[in-house]
Order: structure tokens, then C-alpha cells, then sequence
């Protein structure tokens, strides 16, 4: 069932948020689906606003917001979702050039059959009030622009590049929804555990986009486009070439498929390489100059703990960040005061990174070391133990990698090799905090 959305733009602006209002209008519901983006909060940290990056973020805007809108349980396999929409833009000719490209570089990234097209915008995303504002009209600064989600893996990207550029300033740049419980408050809370260390050296520029109201899809997968989008935004006003880091380990990027099952479209995308890559050369056909990079691509997340280049800053703050995939989802833990659930691919992955370090200390919901047998493994961790009890090849693991998205066959031994530095992080660490069952599971592997 093809789902038709066409992105109106209402005659008056939302004067308290300084945005065009913009809702979602198609068949399958009979009431506009308004989205929420504040744009006042893009003027706070910068009066000036970018041209071309303004346009990629009303479009990331409008697919994120539909990503929410779409139910995929009504569709016939219970997932893949065909979407048309037309998105309203001030460089249509430029947009409409990459449309076909983009369409399919969405439907990499969402699991999804997309198509996008554009037509010229009666307004613009970000509406300035004509007002005598009471606060200095700021004047962004910084080399760099770091995505800054609230998790381990970019508080470590934003600390290894203030370590390592220690006369420059980094534009921290971090989104949250209304919808989601918890990122807002953490991007806040480790900004101000960096700046301690890092004083006048960062700023942390937030975003509020999403649904006005609830969204049905929680998956969240477009979520990597609207920041990649709002990093755009703000390195197009700092410099034409200034470089936007999505800090993000190698194996969580990749995302090999643990087991056979979670190939295609079961397997998120948000920073997989081939998508970065062709968002690269979108954006510079359009005319974006600023490289979107991940600096962490052939790193496993141990690996970055370890070589955190302020390893003190990393101990005071790790406990603040939050890797869980599942942090809603609280009715399902032992422990609903913790931060994280403890048994998704994230929180596995992050506690098996901090286990060398002797910093796997924290509180979870669900604990590996407490799960007694088969029937009570909940299924990340299944999939895990199924993939080091298989204990692939190099032709394996190098055929479950290109099966997962295009990769340069030049890197691809690298690639390879992170997988299996990752699969020996993780088997480390489980035959030291699994469970009696889980070790004796891992105990030939």
C-alpha cells in the first residue's frame, strides 16, 4: 500500500518557535500530521541562516517526521513501508537533480521504498521574528561541528578532538524529540561535564524536531539523516568546508548481521558506510561542501575507550552518557531505575567496551550475568552468543558484510578484521560476566 504525502505550508508562521509550519497530509489520515521544529532555538546560536544546508534540513525534517507518521504494521509484510512525497524546497532544480539518488539512499537507510520529489517552497524552514531580541546576537564559532547525541561514542569523539586541537573551539550539535525521554537532558548533562575540562572551548547548539504529536514507528532509523542535517546546517555558517563528525564505532556502524535472519532490512543503517558515502555525494552534487565523516569507522568501541585521548575526562563522565536502543521500554526490566536495559546490542556492546578498563560498573535493567537459561535469553543477546558460537571465517565474515551494503573492496580486509576484533572484545567479556549458563555457552568458542 503506497502511502501518498504531500508537506503543506501553512499561511502564518509559528511565531514562538520562528518556523514555517509544515504538516504531513495523506490518505491513511484523515487529520494533517503537524511536524515540531523549533527554529528559535537555531537563532539562539546563530542569527545568520545557511541556504543550501537550510533545504537539507526541511527535507531530513520532513523524512524523519514521516519515518514517525507511517505505521509498518499495516503493511503486508509488517515492515517495508512505500512512500511518495513531495518536499517543499527553495533550490527545487538543484533537489530535483538528486531526487532519484536520494530516494534510494533513504530506502538503504529506513528499510523502505521512497519516493521523494520536490517543488519550490512558499516559505522558507526558519522564520525570523522581526523583534528587538533581548539576548546578543550570536556569532557561532568553532573549526569542527561534532555530532553530540548523548552516548559514549560521541562524547568521546567531541573529547579526542578537543584533546587533539587544543587552540580550536568545536560546535557540539545535538537533537532531541519530544517523543523520546532522556537525550536532551544527557547531550546537556556531558556538555557540561566536557566544559569543566574544556573551558570556552565548545558549544552545544540543540535542536527540538519531530511530530507535534505521537509518531506510530519507534525504530527511529532516519534519525542519523536529521542529525547529519543539523550538522550541515550550522558548518554551512561556520565554513564552506568545515567538517561534520559523526563519531560512531566501526562494528555498530557496519552492523554485521549477528545471524542470518537479521540481514536486509532487519539491520539498521545509520551510519554504514555506504550510506555516508552517498549522503557525501548528494550533498556535493547539491552544492554542500561540508564532509560528513567518521572518524571511529575502523575502531571498535573498546578500541575508542582505550585510546580516549583524555582518558580522566572519560572516567568522570562515561556513567552520564547512554548507549540503550531500548530505554522506553522500561516495563521490561528488572531494574526500572537503570539507564540502560543491559541486554541490547548498544548496551552489550558498551559494556563489554568498558570492560577492560575496569569501568563496566554501572546499574542495568536486565543483566547478563543473571539470565539462567535459553529460555529466558532475550534476543540480542541470543544472536550474539549464535554468532560466537559460529565462529565465522574470513570469507564469512567478509560475505555477511557486503551482504549488509556496499563497501570499498580495497577496505574490505580491514573491515574484516575490526569484525573479529570486535567478535574477541565481546567473548572477553561475557566469559567474565556471563552467567553460569552463558559461559559454559561461550566456553569453546
Amino acid at each position: 500500500m503506497r502511502s501518498e504525502i504531500t508537506v503543506r505550508i501553512a499561511r502564518e508562521i509559528d511565531a514562538r518557535k520562528e518556523s514555517a509550519k509544515l504538516s504531513l497530509h495523506y490518505d491513511q489520515q484523515p487529520d494533517a500530521v503537524a511536524l515540531d521544529v523549533n527554529g528559535a532555538s537555531l537563532l539562539k546560536v546563530s542569527w545568520t541562516v545557511p541556504d543550501l544546508a537550510q533545504d537539507f534540513l526541511c527535507i531530513a525534517s520532513c523524512i524523519y517526521a514521516t519515518d514517525k507518521a507511517i505505521d509498518r504494521e499495516l503493511e503486508d509484510d509488517k515492515w517495508t513501508r512505500d512512500i511518495a512525497i513531495e518536499i517543499p524546497v527553495e533550490h527545487e532544480a538543484a533537489w530535483s537533480a538528486v531526487a532519484e539518488r536520494l530516494s534510494n539512499c533513504i530506502g538503504f537507510l529506513t528499510g523502505d521504498l521512497w519516493e521523494i520529489t520536490f517543488r519550490h517552497g512558499e516559505k522558507r524552514l526558519v522564520q525570523k521574528r522581526p523583534r528587538v531580541r533581548r539576548f546578543r546576537r550570536q556569532v557561532p564559532t568553532g573549526r569542527a561541528v561534532c555530532l553530540f547525541s548523548g552516548g559514549l561514542d560521541s562524547f568521546i569523539g567531541a573529547v579526542d578532538w578537543l584533546a587533539d586541537n587544543p587552540n580550536d573551539q568545536l560546535l557540539l550539535v545535538g537533537h532531541f524529540d519530544r517523543d523520546v525521554a532522556g537525550p536532551g537532558a544527557d547531550q546537556r548533562g556531558l556538555h557540561d561535564i566536557c566544559a569543566l575540562h574544556f573551558p570556552n572551548r565548545m558549544k552545544l547548539a540543540q535542536t527540538q524536531v519531530g511530530l507535534s504529536s505521537g509518531g506510530v514507528d519507534n525504530n527511529f532509523r532516519s534519525r542519523s539523516l536529521l542529525f547529519m542535517a543539523l550538522g550541515c546546517y550550522f558548518a554551512e555558517i561556520l565554513d564552506p568546508v568545515c567538517p561534520v563528525l559523526i563519531p560512531e564505532n566501526g562494528p555498530i556502524a557496519l552492523n554485521f548481521p549477528l545471524t542470518p535472519s537479521r540481514r536486509g532490512s532487519c539491520s539498521t543503517r545509520t551510519v554504514h558506510p555506504q550510506f555516508v558515502d552517498e549522503i557525501n555525494a548528494i550533498l556535493r552534487q547539491v552544492g554542500i561542501g561540508n564532509p560528513i565523516t567518521n572518524p571511529y569507522e575502523l575502531r571498535t568501541k573498546g578500541e575508542m575507550v582505550d585510546q580516549c585521548r583524555a582518558p580522566r575526562v572519560l572516567t568522570a563522565a562515561f556513567a552520564a552518557s547512554r548507549s540503550c536502543a531500548k530505554a522506553n521500554r522500561r516495563r521490561y526490566w528488572a531494574n526500572r531505575t537503570a539507564r540502560g536495559c543491559g541486554v541490547c546490542i548498544p548496551c552489550l556492546f558498551r559494556r563489554a567496551s568498558l570492560h577492560h578498563s575496569a569501568q563496566d560498573t554501572e546499574i542495568y535493567g536486565n543483566r547478563v550475568e543473571n539470565i539462567p537459561s535459553l529460555e529466558e535469553m532475550p534476543s540480542d543477546v541470543l544472536a550474539l552468543i549464535s554468532f560466537l558460537r559460529s565462529q565465522p571465517t574470513d570469507r564469512e565474515i567478509a560475505s555477511g558484510l557486503l551482504a549488509n551494503g556496499r563497501l570499498p573492496f580495497a577496505k574490505l580486509p580491514e573491515y574484516v578484521s575490526l569484525i573479529k576484533r570486535m567478535r574477541a572484545e565481546i567473548l572477553t567479556w561475557l566469559r567474565s560476566a556471563g552467567s553460569p549458563y552463558i559461559q559454559n555457552e561461550v566456553r569453546a568458542c
